[in-house]
Protein backbone atom coordinates (compact mmCIF):
# COMPACT_ATOMS: atom_id res chain seq x y z
CA UNK A 1 0.00 0.00 0.00
CA UNK A 2 2.59 2.42 -1.07
CA UNK A 3 1.53 6.17 -0.13
CA UNK A 4 2.16 8.11 -2.58
CA UNK A 5 3.05 11.28 -0.41
CA UNK A 6 3.30 15.23 -0.56
CA UNK A 7 6.80 17.22 -1.45
CA UNK A 8 7.26 20.65 -1.06
CA UNK A 9 10.69 22.64 -1.59
CA UNK A 10 12.67 23.21 2.28
CA UNK A 11 12.06 26.12 4.40
CA UNK A 12 14.63 27.58 6.62
CA UNK A 13 13.58 27.89 10.27
CA UNK A 14 12.95 25.45 13.16
CA UNK A 15 11.00 25.45 16.15
CA UNK A 16 11.82 24.07 20.01
CA UNK A 17 9.92 21.39 21.33
CA UNK A 18 7.17 22.99 23.91
CA UNK A 19 3.87 21.78 25.83
CA UNK A 20 0.41 23.38 24.50
CA UNK A 21 -3.09 23.67 26.21
CA UNK A 22 -5.34 20.87 24.43
CA UNK A 23 -6.99 21.94 21.36
CA UNK A 24 -10.07 19.93 22.43
CA UNK A 25 -11.50 19.46 26.18
CA UNK A 26 -9.93 16.74 28.10
CA UNK A 27 -7.46 15.59 25.43
CA UNK A 28 -4.22 14.87 26.43
CA UNK A 29 -1.63 16.53 24.66
CA UNK A 30 1.47 15.32 23.00
CA UNK A 31 4.71 16.96 21.41
CA UNK A 32 6.27 15.30 18.95
CA UNK A 33 9.18 16.68 17.39
CA UNK A 34 10.26 15.77 13.73
CA UNK A 35 13.52 15.88 12.23
CA UNK A 36 15.41 14.77 8.87
CA UNK A 37 14.68 11.56 9.76
CA UNK A 38 13.19 10.63 13.20
CA UNK A 39 10.77 11.52 15.76
CA UNK A 40 11.39 12.54 19.33
CA UNK A 41 8.61 12.48 21.72
CA UNK A 42 7.21 10.01 24.48
CA UNK A 43 7.66 6.04 24.45
CA UNK A 44 4.24 6.29 25.93
CA UNK A 45 0.91 8.56 26.31
CA UNK A 46 -2.76 7.84 27.94
CA UNK A 47 -5.39 6.35 25.83
CA UNK A 48 -8.36 7.81 25.11
CA UNK A 49 -8.79 11.63 23.28
CA UNK A 50 -5.31 12.61 22.38
CA UNK A 51 -4.05 15.67 20.22
CA UNK A 52 -0.49 15.03 18.93
CA UNK A 53 1.49 18.64 18.24
CA UNK A 54 3.51 17.74 15.44
CA UNK A 55 6.79 20.49 15.54
CA UNK A 56 8.53 20.43 12.79
CA UNK A 57 12.48 20.95 13.45
CA UNK A 58 13.70 19.17 9.86
CA UNK A 59 15.39 20.98 6.91
CA UNK A 60 12.58 18.72 4.92
CA UNK A 61 8.79 18.52 4.96
CA UNK A 62 7.52 15.90 7.38
CA UNK A 63 3.88 14.29 8.90
CA UNK A 64 3.43 12.43 12.05
CA UNK A 65 0.89 9.26 10.89
CA UNK A 66 -0.51 7.11 13.33
CA UNK A 67 -1.06 3.48 12.72
CA UNK A 68 -2.50 0.97 15.12
CA UNK A 69 -0.80 -2.34 14.88
CA UNK A 70 -3.20 -5.05 16.22
CA UNK A 71 -0.42 -7.61 15.88
CA UNK A 72 2.59 -8.42 17.20
CA UNK A 73 4.78 -7.33 13.77
CA UNK A 74 7.84 -6.14 13.90
CA UNK A 75 9.06 -2.36 12.42
CA UNK A 76 10.39 -4.39 9.31
CA UNK A 77 7.29 -6.33 8.92
CA UNK A 78 4.96 -3.30 9.59
CA UNK A 79 7.38 -0.93 6.99
CA UNK A 80 7.41 -3.57 4.48
CA UNK A 81 3.63 -3.55 4.70
CA UNK A 82 3.57 0.23 4.56
CA UNK A 83 5.61 0.29 0.95
CA UNK A 84 4.14 -2.32 -1.02
CA UNK A 85 1.16 -2.04 -3.36
CA UNK A 86 -2.44 -2.69 -3.02
CA UNK A 87 -4.29 -2.00 0.74
CA UNK A 88 -3.20 -2.29 3.82
CA UNK A 89 -3.44 -5.38 5.55
CA UNK A 90 -6.33 -5.92 7.99
CA UNK A 91 -3.94 -6.15 11.17
CA UNK A 92 -3.71 -2.17 10.67
CA UNK A 93 -5.95 0.72 11.54
CA UNK A 94 -4.86 4.26 10.82
CA UNK A 95 -6.38 7.13 12.96
CA UNK A 96 -4.98 9.87 11.99
CA UNK A 97 -1.83 12.26 12.64
CA UNK A 98 -1.01 15.79 11.56
CA UNK A 99 -0.68 15.79 7.74
CA UNK A 100 2.07 17.57 6.06
CA UNK A 101 3.50 20.79 6.89
CA UNK A 102 6.54 22.65 6.06
CA UNK A 103 10.39 23.16 8.00
CA UNK A 104 9.80 25.34 11.08
CA UNK A 105 6.02 25.15 10.88
CA UNK A 106 3.16 22.60 13.27
CA UNK A 107 0.41 21.05 12.86
CA UNK A 108 -2.11 19.22 15.18
CA UNK A 109 -4.36 16.44 15.09
CA UNK A 110 -6.89 15.11 17.75
CA UNK A 111 -8.19 11.58 17.64
CA UNK A 112 -9.50 9.17 19.86
CA UNK A 113 -6.67 5.99 21.21
CA UNK A 114 -7.65 2.85 22.25
CA UNK A 115 -4.70 0.96 24.36
CA UNK A 116 -2.19 -0.76 22.14
CA UNK A 117 0.45 -0.38 20.33
CA UNK A 118 1.22 2.68 17.64
CA UNK A 119 3.46 2.58 14.55
CA UNK A 120 4.04 6.73 14.06
CA UNK A 121 5.46 7.66 10.69
CA UNK A 122 6.20 10.06 8.20
CA UNK A 123 5.29 9.17 4.40
CA UNK A 124 6.54 11.97 2.86
CA UNK A 125 9.11 11.26 -0.29
CA UNK A 126 12.87 13.28 -0.22
CA UNK A 127 14.04 14.43 -3.21
CA UNK A 128 15.89 11.55 -4.04
CA UNK A 129 11.94 9.85 -4.26
CA UNK A 130 12.99 7.43 -1.23
CA UNK A 131 10.11 7.78 1.54
CA UNK A 132 11.24 9.38 4.98
CA UNK A 133 9.87 5.56 5.89
CA UNK A 134 12.59 3.94 4.53
CA UNK A 135 15.00 6.32 5.90
CA UNK A 136 13.93 4.93 8.98
CA UNK A 137 11.41 7.60 10.22
CA UNK A 138 9.16 6.02 12.23
CA UNK A 139 8.99 5.18 15.78
CA UNK A 140 6.82 2.82 18.32
CA UNK A 141 4.53 4.43 20.44
CA UNK A 142 2.15 2.81 23.23
CA UNK A 143 -1.44 3.98 23.79
CA UNK A 144 -1.72 3.31 27.78
CA UNK A 145 -4.74 2.05 29.12
CA UNK A 146 -6.66 5.05 30.88
CA UNK A 147 -9.63 5.17 33.16
CA UNK A 148 -11.14 8.02 32.85
CA UNK A 149 -11.91 9.07 29.04
CA UNK A 150 -14.25 7.25 27.42
CA UNK A 151 -12.99 4.30 24.53
CA UNK A 152 -14.69 6.81 22.00
CA UNK A 153 -14.85 11.01 23.26
CA UNK A 154 -16.04 13.15 21.46
CA UNK A 155 -14.62 14.68 18.75
CA UNK A 156 -14.26 18.77 18.65
CA UNK A 157 -15.28 20.47 15.16
CA UNK A 158 -17.29 23.38 13.34
CA UNK A 159 -16.58 21.89 10.31
CA UNK A 160 -17.36 18.31 9.00
CA UNK A 161 -15.48 17.34 6.51
CA UNK A 162 -16.52 13.84 5.06
CA UNK A 163 -13.98 11.75 2.87
CA UNK A 164 -15.90 9.14 0.29
CA UNK A 165 -14.94 7.44 -2.65
CA UNK A 166 -13.88 10.23 -4.08
CA UNK A 167 -14.36 13.34 -2.94
CA UNK A 168 -14.82 15.78 -0.25
CA UNK A 169 -17.97 17.03 1.51
CA UNK A 170 -17.54 20.42 3.82
CA UNK A 171 -20.51 21.23 5.40
CA UNK A 172 -20.91 24.28 6.70
CA UNK A 173 -18.83 26.31 4.17
CA UNK A 174 -15.25 27.10 5.61
CA UNK A 175 -14.57 31.07 5.91
CA UNK A 176 -11.61 33.04 7.04
CA UNK A 177 -10.40 32.77 10.37
CA UNK A 178 -9.96 29.64 12.93
CA UNK A 179 -11.55 26.39 12.66
CA UNK A 180 -11.40 23.07 13.95
CA UNK A 181 -12.03 20.45 11.07
CA UNK A 182 -14.04 16.94 12.10
CA UNK A 183 -12.76 14.64 9.07
CA UNK A 184 -14.65 11.32 9.28
CA UNK A 185 -13.91 8.86 6.06
CA UNK A 186 -17.02 7.81 5.15
CA UNK A 187 -15.59 5.55 2.18
CA UNK A 188 -14.76 1.87 1.77
CA UNK A 189 -10.91 2.84 1.55
CA UNK A 190 -8.32 4.62 3.34
CA UNK A 191 -8.29 8.47 2.77
CA UNK A 192 -6.69 11.50 3.72
CA UNK A 193 -7.18 15.09 4.26
CA UNK A 194 -4.57 17.66 3.28
CA UNK A 195 -5.38 21.09 3.20
CA UNK A 196 -2.86 23.01 0.75
CA UNK A 197 -3.16 26.63 0.35
CA UNK A 198 -2.70 27.86 -3.11
CA UNK A 199 0.25 29.77 -4.85
CA UNK A 200 -1.18 33.05 -6.56
CA UNK A 201 -2.71 32.01 -10.28
CA UNK A 202 -2.62 27.47 -9.60
CA UNK A 203 -5.55 25.98 -9.55
CA UNK A 204 -6.55 22.26 -7.79
CA UNK A 205 -5.20 20.78 -11.56
CA UNK A 206 -1.82 22.24 -11.17
CA UNK A 207 -1.68 19.93 -7.98
CA UNK A 208 -2.23 16.90 -9.24
CA UNK A 209 -0.37 17.47 -12.37
CA UNK A 210 2.38 18.05 -10.01
CA UNK A 211 1.77 15.23 -8.23
CA UNK A 212 1.89 12.86 -11.59
CA UNK A 213 4.52 14.84 -12.82
CA UNK A 214 6.68 13.29 -9.28
CA UNK A 215 6.73 16.48 -7.94
CA UNK A 216 9.47 18.15 -9.28
CA UNK A 217 9.65 22.14 -9.07
CA UNK A 218 8.60 24.72 -7.39
CA UNK A 219 5.05 22.99 -5.68
CA UNK A 220 1.93 24.83 -6.53
CA UNK A 221 0.54 25.06 -2.94
CA UNK A 222 2.12 24.90 0.01
CA UNK A 223 0.52 22.31 2.64
CA UNK A 224 -1.05 23.47 5.73
CA UNK A 225 -1.06 19.97 7.72
CA UNK A 226 -4.57 18.06 7.34
CA UNK A 227 -5.12 14.36 8.74
CA UNK A 228 -2.41 11.75 7.83
CA UNK A 229 -4.92 8.55 7.15
CA UNK A 230 -8.15 7.29 8.47
CA UNK A 231 -9.39 3.58 7.89
CA UNK A 232 -13.02 3.13 6.78
CA UNK A 233 -15.59 4.74 9.95
CA UNK A 234 -12.50 6.24 12.01
CA UNK A 235 -12.82 10.39 12.55
CA UNK A 236 -9.93 13.00 13.74
CA UNK A 237 -9.55 16.62 13.68
CA UNK A 238 -7.37 19.58 13.63
CA UNK A 239 -7.21 22.91 14.41
CA UNK A 240 -6.40 25.71 11.60
CA UNK A 241 -6.50 29.33 10.67
CA UNK A 242 -7.13 30.15 7.52
CA UNK A 243 -6.79 33.54 5.42
CA UNK A 244 -8.75 35.09 2.27
CA UNK A 245 -7.69 33.00 -0.45
CA UNK A 246 -7.87 29.80 -2.44
CA UNK A 247 -7.61 26.43 -1.09
CA UNK A 248 -7.54 22.34 -2.15
CA UNK A 249 -8.46 19.70 -0.06
CA UNK A 250 -6.34 16.58 -0.95
CA UNK A 251 -5.97 13.26 -0.65
CA UNK A 252 -3.03 11.35 -2.32
CA UNK A 253 -3.37 7.68 -0.56
CA UNK A 254 -2.75 5.50 -3.85
CA UNK A 255 -6.20 3.54 -4.72
CA UNK A 256 -6.57 0.08 -3.94
CA UNK A 257 -7.06 -1.29 -7.66
CA UNK A 258 -4.79 1.10 -9.91
CA UNK A 259 -2.32 2.16 -7.03
CA UNK A 260 -3.06 5.56 -8.55
CA UNK A 261 -3.16 8.40 -6.51
CA UNK A 262 -7.12 9.03 -4.99
CA UNK A 263 -5.90 12.86 -6.22
CA UNK A 264 -5.87 11.09 -9.74
CA UNK A 265 -9.48 9.61 -9.28
CA UNK A 266 -10.98 13.14 -9.04
CA UNK A 267 -10.31 13.40 -4.66
CA UNK A 268 -9.21 17.51 -4.74
CA UNK A 269 -11.46 19.93 -3.98
CA UNK A 270 -10.74 23.69 -4.52
CA UNK A 271 -12.41 26.60 -2.31
CA UNK A 272 -12.31 29.82 -2.46
CA UNK A 273 -12.21 31.67 1.18
CA UNK A 274 -13.23 35.03 1.96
Amino acid sequence: MRMCRWAVASLAGALACARQRPSAAGASVVTITATDYAFGGPDSIPAGLVTLRLVNAGREPHQAGLVRIDSGKSGAAVEAAMTAPGAPPAWTVFVGGPDVVPPGDTANSTQPLAPGRYFLVCFVPSPDGKLHLEKGMFRWLVARDASAPAPEPQLPGDVTVTLNDYGFEVAPSLTAGTHTLRVLNAGPQLHELMLLALAPGKRAADVVAWEQGGMKGIPPARPLGGIVGLTRGRSAAFRVTLAPGRYVLACFVPDATDAKSHAVHGMVKEIRIT
